[in-house]
């Protein structure tokens, strides 16, 4: 439920956010790194993101890769002109059963200090809910991907936030088992960011 915060007899929604305070992030060089989450170039929450709030954007996703390729991509794709990475990525290293949970964490947390060493505001996403959102054979699939999920959210990762997008999509906001969003899916999670980190709309 809402908080509000009293204004003299006016209630105003706390979590309504002054335009004064709103982050201007227009002409800002954004990389986004991740798997085929971000890969969509087409019509992707990545694409969405930086139309609406004007950031020249680099994706540097590509379909099927496990956060290892991330860390490695992040290396040569981080450079000092960038003024922010997003990460979304690990469904691949939990679909996979030879990739602990943890290991992933901390190859994001790498991305994260790479990020940070080089000026940029790293933003980490962790995904949907593997539980609501995917209908797969692979019976480990859910448990391990949540677990990922709560590792994000609860480790320390100096430079970073982490945006929680797991009751953000729906199943009907997917296209395939693996919840590989639809536009509209791909919609929230772009409105979803901009609320969170308070970013201007253009």
């Amino acid at each position: 439920f809402p908080v509000t915060i009293a204004v003299g007899t006016l209630a105003i929604p706390k979590d309504t956010i002054p335009k004064d305070t709103q982050v201007n992030v227009k002409g800002l060089n954004v990389l986004f790194i991740g798997d085929s989450h971000t890969a969509n170039r087409a019509n992707g929450w990545q694409k969405v993101l930086s139309d609406s709030v004007g950031f020249k954007a680099n994706n540097a996703s590509v379909g099927g890769k496990t956060t290892y390729w991330m860390l490695d991509i992040a290396v040569y794709k981080i450079t000092n002109d960038i003024d922010y990475v997003f990460v979304y990525g690990g469904a691949n290293d939990m679909y996979s059963s030879h990739i602990e949970p943890i290991h992933a964490v901390e190859n994001i947390k790498g991305i994260v200090r790479i990020a940070t060493k080089r000026g940029a505001k790293c933003i980490v996403l962790t995904g949907f809910d593997p539980y609501k959102c995917t209908r797969t054979e692979n019976k480990a699939y859910p448990s391990r991907y949540a677990r990922f999920q709560e590792l994000l959210l609860s480790e320390y990762m100096e430079g970073a936030k982490v945006v929680d997008i797991r009751g953000v999509v729906s199943r009907v906001d997917c296209w395939d088992n693996l919840c590989h969003m639809n536009p509209n899916g791909h919609r929230k999670i772009a409105e979803k960011i901009i609320k969170d980190l308070a970013f201007k709309k253009i």
